[in-house]
C-alpha cells in the first residue's frame, strides 16, 4: 500500500508535469505567434496556393517569418519577352496544375451561388431543371460537390477566379484552331498567351495597408487581359490611380496603397449567364435595360493587341511604317505621313472645326496599311477596333461586290474605247470572280449574308485560307514594284485618299461617315480612277497600265484582309500606357 507521503509526491509530480506542459504549450504559442501574416496565407484565402505557404525560423531574431507564393502575371510570346521558369496560362490541365487553379472551376461555384440568389427574384427559376436532361443535371452537382467549401470563400483573393478567367478566355482562343492538340514550343512563341511565374515573398515586407497576398503584372499586360476577356476600359488613367474596366460579367476597380501604388479588385458578377438562363428558360429574351452581351474571342497575337491601343503595325514589305489611328488628332498625324501634300489632313482638321464630334472611317485605311493578323488554320476573325469609327467598304461584302461590278465594268469601257488593261488586272478580276463563285461569304448581299455580318466570331476556315493566298499574292505583286526609297506603294495610296477618299460628296461628309452606301462609295473611287491617274503622271511619271494595275491591286488586298477579320468595337487603351512596364498589383 501506498503511504500519504508517496500519494502526495505522486500528485505534486503530476501538477508538475501539467504546469510544464503549459509552459511549453504558451512558448510554442508566442513563437508561432511571431510568424505575423500565417493565418492570412491559408486555404481559405488562397485556394490551393496556400500548399506554398511556409514557415522559417530566423535564429538571429528567434522567430517564425512567413513565407508565401503568388502569381507575377504577364503576357509573353510573339516578340514579347520571355521569363524563366514561367507557366502558360492555356487552360489545359496541365496549366491549370502548375498555375494552382483547380480543374472544378472556380466560375462554375460562384455562379451556381449567384443562381441560388436569383431564386428569390426569379420564380421562373425552377422550371430550368426540366430543361436539362438528367445526366447533365448530375455532372453539374458532381461538379458543385467537387468543389471545396474554402475555394467560395468570400475571404478568397480575388486574383485566383481572375487566372481562372484567363483560362478559361486563353483555352478559347487557342482551342478555336485545334492548336492544342498540334502545336509544340514553336508554335506557342508565335502567339501571344498570358503566363505566370511563382514568385515567394515574405510577409515581413507587406504594407500594414494590406491583408491579402497580393498578385503582381504590369499596366500595360492587365490591359491587354481584361480587353482579351470582353472587358472595356470605361476609366484609365494611371497616372492618377484611378482604373475601372467592366464588360461580360467581369468588373475591374482600382485603388491606391501608400508607399504600393495601385492594387486592383476583381469580381465576376455572373449577370450574363444568369441572363442567358433566363432566357433560354422562358423561351424569349428578357425585357429590361440590361443586353445580352455578345461573344468576344479575339486572336491570340501581338498584331491583335496593339489594335486594342490604335497602334498599327505597318506591312513593311510594301514601305508602310507604323502609326497611331486611337484618336481624331493621331489620325491627323497619320494622314500627314501618309498623304505628303498635307492636303488630307488639312482637309480633316477644317472638317473637326466645323463638327468636333465627326469620326473618319478608318477600316479601309486599316485594310491598306495593316499585314495579316489572322493565324493559318484558325476561324478566329475578332480584332480590337483601333478608332471609334469602324465602318469602310472593305469590312462588307457590299463593298466586294460593288467592287468585282465596278471593275467588270471598266474593263468593259477600256475595250470599248481600244484600251487593254494591264496582266495584272485582269488577274485582279480573275481572282474576284473565283471568289465569288467558290464562296458565298465573299460578296453575296443577301439578307442572310448581311444579317451574319453584324456580329462575326469565326469564319469558314477553308473560305478564309482562299482569302489569305489572295491577300498573299496582292502582297508580293505590290513588293516586287517597289524601288529602294522609291515609297511608291505609299504613294498611290496617298493619291487615294486625297482624290477617292477626301473628295467632293465623298464618305467625309457627317452623312456618309454615319450611314455609308457601300456601293456608291466603289463607284465614285471608280469615278476618281482618272484623276488618280492623272496626279500619279504628273507627280510621279507613272504610266496609266502601271496605276491600274497597282490600285486594282491595292483595293483587293484590302477587301482580303477586311473579309479575313472583324472589328470589335470598344474604348481603347491610351497609347503611352501600351508596352508600359508600371507595376500594379491585384487583391
Amino acid at each position: 500500500m501506498s503511504s500519504p507521503d508517496t500519494n502526495l509526491a505522486a500528485s505534486a509530480l503530476a501538477i508538475a508535469l501539467v504546469a510544464l506542459l503549459t509552459a511549453v504549450g504558451q512558448l510554442l504559442q508566442q513563437y508561432l505567434a511571431t510568424a505575423d501574416g500565417y493565418r492570412r496565407c491559408q486555404k481559405s484565402v488562397m485556394g490551393d496556393w496556400a500548399t506554398k505557404t511556409r514557415l522559417r525560423w530566423r535564429w538571429r531574431e528567434f522567430r517564425f517569418e512567413t513565407l508565401y507564393t503568388t502569381p507575377e502575371v504577364f503576357i509573353t510570346g510573339d516578340g514579347a519577352p520571355r521569363k524563366a521558369n514561367h507557366v502558360l496560362i492555356t487552360g489545359t490541365k496541365t496549366s491549370r496544375k502548375l498555375t494552382y487553379v483547380p480543374g472544378a472551376s472556380i466560375q462554375s461555384s460562384e455562379l451556381m451561388r449567384n443562381l441560388q440568389k436569383a431564386h428569390s427574384w426569379f420564380p421562373f427559376l425552377p422550371r430550368l431543371k426540366s430543361w436539362y436532361s438528367h445526366d447533365e443535371r448530375v455532372k453539374k452537382e458532381t461538379q458543385e460537390k467537387a468543389v471545396p467549401r474554402e475555394i467560395v470563400s468570400d475571404d478568397l483573393v480575388c486574383w485566383l477566379p481572375l487566372l481562372e478567367w484567363i483560362h478559361t478566355t486563353t483555352y478559347e482562343s487557342l482551342n478555336y484552331s485545334n492548336f492544342l492538340n498540334t502545336a509544340g514550343t514553336e508554335g506557342y512563341s508565335k502567339r501571344r498567351i498570358p503566363a505566370l511565374i511563382l514568385r515567394e515573398r515574405s510577409w515581413d515586407f507587406q504594407r500594414p495597408d494590406v491583408v491579402r497576398p497580393l498578385a503582381k503584372t504590369t499596366i500595360s499586360d492587365i490591359a491587354v487581359i481584361a480587353r482579351r476577356m470582353g472587358m472595356r476600359w470605361k476609366d484609365f488613367r494611371p497616372a492618377d490611380g484611378v482604373l475601372r474596366a467592366e464588360g461580360h460579367s467581369h468588373i475591374i476597380t482600382s485603388t491606391v496603397v501608400r508607399s504600393l501604388g495601385i492594387v486592383l479588385q476583381y469580381s465576376y458578377t455572373g449577370q450574363g449567364a444568369r441572363l442567358e438562363l433566363a432566357r433560354m428558360n422562358m423561351g424569349f429574351p428578357i425585357a429590361g435595360s440590361i443586353n445580352m452581351e455578345r461573344t468576344e474571342i479575339y486572336i491570340p497575337t501581338a498584331r491583335c493587341d496593339r489594335l486594342g491601343a490604335g497602334v498599327i503595325r505597318g506591312d513593311v514589305t510594301i514601305g508602310v511604317r507604323d502609326f497611331t489611328i486611337g484618336t481624331q488628332q493621331e489620325i491627323i498625324v497619320t494622314l500627314r505621313k501618309l498623304d505628303k501634300s498635307g492636303l488630307s489632313a488639312a482637309v480633316l482638321t477644317e472638317i473637326l472645326k466645323q463638327n468636333p464630334g465627326f469620326q473618319l472611317r478608318v477600316a479601309d485605311i486599316v485594310a491598306m496599311t495593316l499585314d495579316m493578323v489572322r493565324i493559318r488554320g484558325s476561324g478566329l476573325v475578332q480584332v480590337p477596333a483601333p478608332s471609334d469609327n469602324v465602318l469602310g467598304v472593305t469590312t462588307s461584302p457590299l463593298g466586294r461586290r460593288a467592287f468585282r461590278d465596278c471593275l467588270g465594268e471598266y474593263l468593259e469601257q477600256m475595250r470599248h474605247a481600244g484600251k487593254e488593261a494591264g496582266l495584272q488586272t485582269y488577274v485582279v478580276m480573275n481572282m474576284c470572280d473565283e471568289l465569288s463563285r467558290a464562296y458565298p461569304e465573299w460578296d453575296h448581299s443577301g439578307p442572310e449574308t448581311q444579317e451574319d455580318e453584324h456580329w462575326v466570331v469565326t469564319r469558314n476556315i477553308d473560305f478564309l485560307e482562299r482569302v489569305h493566298d489572295s491577300f498573299d499574292s496582292m502582297t508580293r505583286f505590290l513588293s516586287e514594284i517597289e524601288l529602294p526609297y522609291s515609297h511608291r506603294y505609299v504613294n498611290l495610296l496617298g493619291l487615294h485618299i486625297r482624290l477617292a477618299v477626301f473628295c467632293p460628296e465623298g464618305e467625309t461628309t457627317p452623312l456618309h461617315a454615319q450611314v455609308p452606301t457601300y456601293d456608291s462609295d466603289v463607284a465614285r473611287y471608280f469615278d476618281r480612277l482618272p484623276a488618280i491617274i492623272a496626279a500619279a503622271q504628273e507627280e510621279r511619271g507613272w504610266s496609266e497600265e502601271f496605276v491600274v494595275d497597282a490600285w486594282t491591286t491595292m483595293m483587293l488586298r484590302a477587301f482580303c484582309w477586311g473579309a479575313s477579320h472583324f472589328l470589335v468595337p470598344g474604348e481603347r487603351v491610351p497609347i503611352a500606357y501600351y508596352g508600359s512596364l508600371l507595376p500594379v498589383y491585384i487583391g
